[in-house]
């Protein structure tokens, strides 16, 4: 039996109140890359938190989420509604999201299986602030800030190549990646390669962000035409 826990403690979420700038910034970084695809229109938020992105990025349409912290579920509640779901629906939503979540849910796959029963005709299915375990960083040290900081929470190591391959088998199609690095609030040009450079000489890990860690995928739902024959 596993000892990880797909439920954060309510610590964790005394600061999700929109009152951290960097957090916001990153939510507005991530909101101009989906909006690239899909703007409005009824979302399903996976581990929405306390609903701050949402929120923030005032996206217009019906909003449901699935939260498994009770405090978390409770602060969204006013602005988000939790009776549906991906388990729950059938061609209903227009964007299944996870933004930095996939790798806290203990049953991946099929939450990504889920997602695609769920979505309508043309929907999408979107990762943001997700981690890249085809990362040099984490080639290098096995193991990225998010999953060093988090490691009791880890299920699923998302890679880039993995993950798309995993969209394509259950009839996504990619039509968009980004990695943020470079616009991040988070990062730090000259800290960032320094310490890039300790983590090549020690055996220690030195948490930091760096290029293509942290990755964005915006993929939508394929429709396959039935073809009548004469």
């Amino acid at each position: 039996m596993s000892n990880k826990s797909t439920v954060f403690s309510d610590d964790y979420f005394s600061d999700r109140k929109g009152n951290n700038k960097l957090r916001l910034k990153q939510y507005e970084i991530d909101h101009k890359f989906i909006s690239k695809y899909i703007h409005n229109g009824t979302i399903c938020d996976v581990g929405c938190s306390t609903g701050e992105f949402l929120s923030h990025i005032q996206w217009k349409g019906d909003k449901y989420g699935m939260e498994t912290n009770k405090l978390a579920r409770d602060m969204a509640s006013s602005f988000i509604k939790f009776d549906k779901n991906i388990f729950t629906e059938k061609k209903f939503f227009d964007l299944v999201m996870f933004r930095g979540t996939i790798q806290h849910v203990d049953d991946p796959f099929n939450m990504i299986k889920k997602s695609h029963e769920a979505l309508k005709e043309g929907g999408y299915i979107s990762f943001l602030s997700t981690p890249n375990s085809e990362s040099i960083l984490y080639k290098l040290k096995n193991t990225l800030p998010v999953f060093h900081t988090y490691e009791d929470t880890i299920f699923y190591r998302p890679g880039l190549t993995g993950l798309i391959n995993l969209l394509n088998n259950y009839d996504f199609e990619i039509v968009g990646v980004d990695f943020p690095y470079a616009n991040t609030p988070y990062r730090n040009f000259i800290s960032d390669h320094y310490n890039f450079f300790k983590n090549i000489l020690s055996k220690n890990f030195y948490p930091h962000p760096f290029w293509k860690s942290m990755m964005n995928i915006v993929a939508k739902k394929i429709v396959w035409k039935k073809f009548v024959y004469a």
